[in-house]
Parts: C-alpha cells; sequence; structure tokens
C-alpha cells in the first residue's frame, strides 16, 4: 500500500509539471516585433514572432500590457507581428491579422471597426481617425493613405526596404528607411520635381530614403541627407524637429521650418578626436560618476523614443545576450546637438534593440514620461520612468 501511495504521488507530480509546463508554453510570448504605448501611458499593445517565422509574413501573438496593474493578456495569436498601434489620446489599438484584416478595438476588448486591406509593413493612425497612413509588404513597401475605397496612393515610384518608420505631426509625416546620402548632397533638398506617384513598372526612387511630407497635400517637401545605410526617424512631438540615426554612427535632426539648419548629435568618444577637439572637450558631457563603470560605447542607432515632447533618447545596437551591451543612453533636447544627461536603460534584460529590423519594438509617452522596449532574448518588456526634474531613468517593471 505505501508503495502505492508512493507511485501515486509520484503521478501526480508528474502530471502537475506537466500541466504547469503546458500552461507555461502556451502563455510564454515570442520576441517582440512592434509595440506601441497609450497616450497616458498606462497600456502597451505588442506583436510577436519567433526567430523562425517568415521575414516577409511574421504572424505571432497580440499582447495587451497593463501597467498600473502590471498584467498581461494574450488577445491573439494570428497578427502580423508590424502591425502593433495605439491610436494617440486614446485607449484603442490597431492591428492586422493573418487575414489582412485590420481591426480597431479597445482595450476593454470591443471592437470598434475592421476593414480588409494590404498586408502592411506598417501603418499609422490620427487621432481622429481620418488620417490612416501605411505601407505594403507585397510590393516592398510603397505608401498609401486611407483604406477601401478612399485609397489614395502617396508613394509607387519606389519602395521602402526594411526597416522603416513612419511618424506623424499635425501638418507632416516622416517615412525614414535605408538611406546613403553623404558627401556633395545638401542638407535637405526641398526643390523637388520628381513626381511621387509612377504607375510604370520602371521606378526612380525618387523618395525611397529620409523624406518629410506635407500630411495636407500628400507631396513630398524635403529629402534629409547625411545618414548611410539602415536608419529610423521621427518628428519630434512639439512638431517641429526630425531627428534621425542609424547605421553610419551619425544622428542629425533638422529644424521642419528651417530645413538647412541640420545639426549633427554628438557622439560619445569620436568627438575629442575632432577636427575641433578642443570645442568638442569644452562641451561634451563627461559620464557623471555614479556611471563610470557603466558601459556606453559609440554605436549605430536602431531606435530613438522621446521622454518628452522635446527630450528623446538614442538606443543603439543592444546585446543578443542578458549582461551584454550598453547599459546607458544619450539623452538630447531638440535644437541642442549637446549631450544633455545620460540615463540608464540598462542591459539585464537586454532592450529590443539587438538587430536594425525591431526598430518598431520600442515606443513611449512623451506626456506621461514613460518609456517601453521589448527584450531581446524574450517576448517580455521592460518599462520606464523618465523624471525630467532629475534627467533620470527609473525602471518600473520588467515582465516575462
Amino acid at each position: 500500500m505505501a508503495k502505492k501511495n508512493q507511485l501515486l504521488k509520484v503521478l501526480i507530480t508528474v502530471l502537475l509539471l506537466i500541466v504547469i509546463f503546458i500552461f507555461y508554453q502556451y502563455n510564454r510570448t515570442a520576441p517582440i516585433i512592434s509595440l506601441s504605448v497609450s497616450t497616458d501611458g498606462r497600456y502597451v499593445i505588442s506583436a510577436h514572432a519567433t526567430e523562425d517565422a517568415d521575414r516577409h509574413k511574421p504572424i505571432g501573438q497580440l499582447v495587451l500590457w497593463d501597467i498600473e496593474k502590471k498584467e498581461k493578456t494574450i488577445l491573439a495569436r494570428n497578427a502580423n507581428a508590424f502591425s502593433a498601434f495605439f491610436i494617440p489620446d486614446s485607449h484603442e489599438f490597431m492591428w492586422q491579422d493573418n487575414k489582412n484584416i485590420v481591426h480597431i478595438q479597445n482595450v476593454e476588448g470591443k471592437e470598434i471597426e475592421n476593414f480588409p486591406h494590404f498586408q502592411v509593413k506598417t501603418h499609422i493612425m490620427s487621432a481622429d481617425k481620418q488620417f490612416y497612413l501605411s505601407s505594403n509588404m507585397e510590393d516592398n513597401g510603397q505608401l498609401y493613405k486611407g483604406y477601401g475605397k478612399d485609397l489614395v496612393p502617396v508613394y509607387t515610384d519606389g519602395s521602402f526596404p526594411f526597416p522603416l518608420t513612419l511618424s506623424m505631426s499635425k501638418d507632416y509625416f516622416l517615412s525614414a528607411t535605408a538611406a546613403c546620402s553623404v558627401g556633395d548632397y545638401p542638407v535637405a533638398e526641398t526643390n523637388l520635381t520628381e513626381n511621387p506617384i509612377n504607375p510604370n513598372s520602371s521606378k526612380k526612387g525618387s523618395y525611397d530614403e529620409i523624406t518629410l511630407w506635407n500630411r495636407h497635400t500628400l507631396k513630398p517637401v524635403a529629402k534629409l541627407n547625411g545618414n548611410c545605410g539602415n536608419t529610423t526617424g521621427l518628428i519630434s512631438p512639439d512638431g517641429n524637429w526630425v531627428v534621425t540615426g542609424g547605421e553610419n554612427l551619425s544622428n542629425y535632426m533638422w529644424e521642419i521650418h528651417n530645413l538647412n539648419n541640420r545639426q549633427d548629435l554628438a557622439q560619445v568618444n569620436s568627438d575629442l578626436n575632432h577636427e575641433n577637439s578642443e570645442r568638442y572637450k569644452q562641451k561634451l558631457l563627461p559620464k557623471p560618476d555614479k556611471f563610470k563603470n557603466k558601459q556606453l560605447a559609440l554605436n549605430h542607432t536602431v531606435a530613438i523614443a522621446f521622454l518628452t515632447e522635446k527630450d528623446f533618447i538614442l538606443l543603439g545596437k543592444s546585446g543578443n545576450k542578458d549582461g551584454f551591451g550598453d547599459e546607458l543612453a544619450r539623452l538630447f533636447t531638440v535644437g541642442e546637438p549637446w549631450i544633455k544627461a545620460y540615463v540608464e536603460i540598462g542591459n539585464d534584460p537586454s532592450i529590443s534593440t539587438n538587430y536594425y529590423q525591431r526598430n518598431l519594438s520600442v515606443s513611449s509617452s512623451p506626456k506621461a514620461h514613460i518609456l517601453v522596449t521589448g527584450q531581446a532574448t524574450g517576448g517580455g518588456i521592460n518599462v520606464y520612468k523618465y523624471h525630467p526634474e532629475k534627467m533620470e531613468l527609473e525602471k518600473i517593471w520588467v515582465a516575462d
């Protein structure tokens, strides 16, 4: 009898472990490809895909994170991994399923609207839901406004390679992707004569790189030059600046109302060998003593995040393993090219900027001073609170 009881206990333990393992596997999330933070900083929506997913059609989980309650809810398992986006000033978000239906729903689970569309590489929408901008995947990333019978081509004279970042202000939108315009190029080309709509099979690629567009006319305003390689970019929340960064170790910002005012953002170490090295030595902010043992290397920018209406950080390529890579990020203010402060981002867990195609795995709420990143090695998130008065970044939640 004793042996039977012991065997029964072992069997129950094994069954319990199997149930726990199945539950863990069912609720485990793959790496994040895109995420978006609500304007009030309360919620995060994220879309995931496994590392072996089809690069051109990555399908995975859609997850809602409640930062206040520290809760995670898997909403779907058939999401386009590039499609997570919170509609500004609301608790409504967009995502696309594996049948290319775009859904707009709220955090309570109510579906507000849905519509068939092409498979998106990325998409954004205005707060009033009247301006929907998306890039298609099938033709390698052209640009369209609207959907259904209201679909209007914006750019068909070329195609956007990965990574692609779209951002929007009241009057403009920006498309930022792989670029290479260095040397004798002007800092901004504004006399643009090429038609962005080209129905012919022969494409000129007139505006493939970093382009600022007029949101009202849908016409290109300027090509912004200086980056080379994989590049990302954002319009500042105050609508006055464009900030870009990428693979060529150069990061820039342009004043939108004076586009010839391009400023080269200060690097970490190489600037001390600059031709104006004495000026740089005077202007370059050294790391404070509390960060003297924290890693911050000269690195390529994968993502940019605004922590306030004007303050932003550059996030370089992170380590592929926890405990490796940069622990700090440089903080800047629009209009000023010099480093304003260093903030601690940490590398355990390592953040999700470990390769360029994860440029959409970082998002922020400038109004709430909340920053959220994915993780390099898993499917969780890192949540930070920025304290403007102290210029410090506090990690407030690490979730699996």
